[in-house]
């Protein structure tokens, strides 16, 4: 890419930042679309195919995603022969790893299931291919393939509902097949050599793996803070407050693509910042980001009632607090992103399996206590804390690791 055709930072941001904003807001316009058609029993069984299919997703990965986006772009245009490796690399380990979760689940009973499992090969070739995007710098195509696949979401449900088709199975094709495809939309041009294993791969391997054995951790106390909440919240109230509880979880989740969308561009950008000066800098700025997402997201919090009624329905207006307080929470997460980007630099992969341990450990403890007592305002405030212990751990863990790095004579402070 030339200098000409290479994105600024804030440009990049720009551009993943809006194709990430809308692709979610039509996929959470095809999903609420998706459950007002299928009614509650039907959509139920989706959404409990659905999570089986993000778990596989999260297990075929077991952290390789970060680890290969993070190695790939401090090499890339320096090193293109160890950068053409760790692409396929990653992509066959991936493929080994799906293979043997799908040899697994020919052992399950429910046929939907199993139906989802395979499916989930479209979605985890989606991320790889945010990945190898990314970390070449190519943030426009992420934005377009994110877009792709949302709207052919829309489309399809669109059209199964006119014919009314719409069911579980219909639904989780649609979830599962479209992400690929809409993948393959950026793949008109392969941006590695080949697709053979490459006869080094155990060493690259190594090198992927040297990271993302603790992006693991981290991948699956992801994926456990993004649902035990939800679990416990059934276990300790109604039904209805759990559907109440899983829509206000929507719509936050929706308020973070924005932190998500500036850590995306940051953590590729900082991890080529080896100079001190240009990292002292970025420090400079990095809490003005952090307050300005913040204070977006909080400025957002009047329309949450005005939120629910125009996407989940007014049957959910009693998650307007929730909501608001879920909010405070994503943008806490957001105000964290920037600092996080930090150990894309710094050679701290431990703080993701840390970060991700505290989470769920807080969360947990918290919702157990909390849930009980207060019901979903209290399980909402323990997100909050949650996210101001991470943000806490991580604003401490950074500078520690900044000191080790730069300034060896002030270890022992």
């Amino acid at each position: 890419m030339s200098h000409q055709d290479k994105p600024t930072g804030l440009l990049s941001i720009a551009v993943l930042g809006s194709g990430n904003v809308i692709g979610t807001l039509i996929s959470a316009i095809a999903l609420i679309l998706f459950s007002r058609f299928m009614g509650p029993a039907e959509f139920g069984l989706f959404s409990a195919a659905f999570a089986a299919m993000q778990i596989v997703i999260r297990l075929s990965d077991l952290g390789t995603n970060m680890a290969a986006e993070r190695a790939i772009a401090r090499i890339h245009g320096a090193d293109s022969e160890l950068s053409d490796r760790l692409m396929r690399v990653t992509l066959w380990f991936k493929l080994v790893t799906f293979t043997i979760i799908l040899l697994g689940a020919l052992f399950l009973t429910p046929s939907l299931i199993r139906l989802a499992i395979f499916l989930s090969l479209g979605t985890i070739f989606f991320e790889y291919s945010t990945v190898v995007f990314q970390s070449t710098h190519r943030f426009a195509m992420v934005a377009r393939i994110t877009v792709a696949q949302s709207i052919g979401k829309l489309l399809f449900g669109i059209i199964f509902i006119w014919q009314g088709i719409l069911h579980a199975t219909e639904g989780l094709l649609i979830y599962g097949l479209l992400p690929g495809i809409g993948a393959l939309l950026g793949w008109r041009k392969i941006p590695f050599s080949t697709f053979a294993l490459p006869k080094t791969w155990r060493k690259d391997l190594r090198l992927i793996l040297s990271v993302a054995k603790w992006t693991a951790i981290a991948a699956i106390a992801a994926t456990l803070a993004d649902n035990i909440d939800t679990l416990l919240v059934q276990s300790f109230m109604s039904s209805y407050d759990t559907g109440i509880w899983s829509g206000a979880v929507r719509i936050a989740t929706f308020a973070s693509v924005l932190g998500w969308s500036v850590g995306a561009v940051l953590n590729v950008r900082v991890a080529k910042y080896h100079d001190p000066v240009h990292l002292n800098e970025y420090l400079d700025k990095a809490w003005k980001l952090s307050l300005f997402i913040f204070c977006v997201l909080a400025l957002s919090l009047p329309f949450a009632a005005l939120a629910i009624r125009l996407t989940i329905g007014g049957a959910y207006l009693t998650g307007t607090l929730p909501l608001q307080i879920l909010i405070l929470a994503a943008g806490l997460a957001g105000a964290t992103t920037p600092y996080v980007a930090l150990f894309y630099l710094f050679d701290r992969p431990q703080y993701y399996a840390i970060a991700g341990i505290i989470q769920t450990v807080v969360l947990v403890l918290g919702d157990l206590i909390f849930i009980p007592q207060m019901g979903l305002v209290g399980a909402a405030w323990v997100r909050v804390v949650v996210r101001i212990v991470v943000l806490s751990f991580t604003l401490i863990y950074a500078r520690r690791a900044y000191v080790w790095h730069y300034r060896p004579h002030d270890r022992e402070k």
